[in-house]
């Protein structure tokens, strides 16, 4: 499939559209070594440079850790810490983040280069299963278990979780959906509100001991998993 020059080289350096532009009307940028200056110069399966540093294709994957306090969003007006900053390597790969973490909550997160695949990984249907550990108010009964399975109502409907494992006050629990801080909700409707909460799995992509702050490729067997 053809696309513009100008997005391309937007996707592949971490520059605006703009900025990509720009630097293609300047003479910058090469198509199979010849210098091109349209950026809407369609292209397909070129080898494209900038200041002659040949413009790679970024992973179509990547699993990040999350940091605690920073906001899933690509920037943000009220100067608050972003992915733009916390995950700035990716960013500037092209790739964007696959759905979000509250600030509050640390983990797993997805980032991806692919539209299509973003929208597989998110789609209700794949019911593509996320894990989190989470420490809570109170020591929850064994029948917490029991409760989650049933559903617990929240303000954006009743929501279900698998408890896997229960520890006094830490659990981990699986859930299916990935609504806007319903993990957090289900626990506090259930009458434990969480201290603190970090995803460990989604599908079959592990966060494992990947370090707060850092990335990593998926394994061969994670992605062989996703295609079965």
């Amino acid at each position: 499939m053809k696309e513009r020059l100008d997005k391309r080289v937007s996707a592949r350096s971490g520059r605006s559209r703009t900025e990509a532009a720009r630097a293609i009307r300047k003479g910058r940028v090469t198509v199979n070594g010849a210098v091109v200056t349209d950026p809407a110069r369609p292209i397909r399966d070129e080898e494209v440079a900038l200041d002659e540093e040949v413009l790679s294709s970024p992973p179509r994957l990547a699993i990040f850790h999350k940091p605690f306090g920073v906001h899933s969003t690509l920037s943000d007006d009220q100067g608050r810490s972003s992915l733009a900053t916390a995950a700035s390597e990716l960013v500037g790969l092209g790739l964007h983040p696959v759905g979000r973490l509250d600030a509050e909550t640390t983990g797993l997160l997805l980032f991806s280069s692919d539209g299509v695949l973003t929208q597989h990984l998110l789609h209700p249907k794949r019911a593509l299963r996320r894990v989190y550990v989470a420490r809570v108010e109170g020591r929850p009964a064994d029948t917490l278990g029991d409760v989650l399975a049933a559903g617990v109502k929240t303000s954006d409907g009743v929501f279900t979780g698998d408890l896997l494992e229960l520890d006094g006050d830490r659990l981990v629990l699986a859930v299916t959906e990935g609504k806007h801080r319903m993990v957090r909700r289900m626990l506090a409707n259930a009458g434990h509100p969480v201290v603190d909460l970090a995803r460990i799995a989604y599908g079959p992509f592990q966060l494992g001991d990947l370090a707060e702050g850092t990335w990593r490729l998926p394994t061969d067997e994670e992605l062989a998993a996703l295609n079965r």
